[in-house]
């Protein structure tokens, strides 16, 4: 086979994924709906959520794609225990990246060291280009806190922030604090609460999955 042909094959392989989430799964069926209608080359092939009773999990029984259950008991093994178990079950079954989409469970240096090709996690807030920053400067110039952690978006109407976002990123062993592949702006509105605020912010997160996954598949040539 010659450069150009293999070239050509890699572009076009689908990209074995695993999606992990835990709750209603909106961001998982917007994924599902792009890779079936060709717009990412990714395989969707198994969905893992730490919550049985997760809606997501009946998108991806919809879907027809295998379903992983795996909650943490953290009186029944540690964390790392817990990351390496799942790192070595996910990647028997041939996962190359895993799109973190909703998954509320901070995974171990042993997940994020066990070789997968990507691990990308969508959070709820405008995140800075410097990992390190605790501001960031918005579009507008702006300058805002930077809200990290489980409960950024209900942290940034408790501040009074006029805005959230939202950022893909890649996974480091420093939470929220990747390199940024992906991010928009959702403005906070008078009168918003947590839930009114996140019905508008998955409009802005599904550009911000699209955008950020084909920036890392170019990055990995995979495209």
């Amino acid at each position: 086979m010659n450069q150009t042909s293999a070239a050509a094959t890699t572009r076009d392989r689908r990209v074995p994924t695993a999606v992990f989430v835990s709750g209603a799964g909106t961001n998982l069926q917007h994924v599902i709906d792009l890779a079936a209608a060709g717009a990412l080359p990714l395989d969707v092939r198994l969905v893992v959520s730490n919550a049985r009773e997760a809606f997501a999990v009946e998108r991806a029984s919809q879907a027809s794609i295998p379903v992983l259950i795996a909650p943490f008991d953290r009186h029944a093994e540690s964390r790392a225990e817990y990351g390496a178990r799942l790192a070595a079950d996910v990647r028997g079954r041939g996962i190359e990246l895993v799109l973190l989409l909703g998954w509320m469970h901070v995974l171990d240096a042993s997940f994020v060291n066990a070789g997968f090709a990507g691990i990308l996690n969508l959070h709820p807030a405008f995140l800075p280009d410097d990992p390190q920053a605790d501001d960031v400067m918005l579009p507008d110039g702006s300058v805002s806190p930077v809200f990290r952690g489980a409960h950024a978006l209900r942290d940034a109407l408790s501040y009074g922030a006029p805005s959230t976002g939202a950022s893909l990123i890649q996974i480091t062993a420093e939470v929220d604090r990747g390199p940024v592949l992906a991010r928009r702006v959702c403005a906070l509105l008078a009168g918003d609460d947590e839930k009114k605020a996140l019905e508008r912010l998955h409009d802005v997160e599904r550009e911000v999955i699209a955008e950020g996954v084909s920036t890392w598949l170019t990055a990995a040539a995979y495209l």
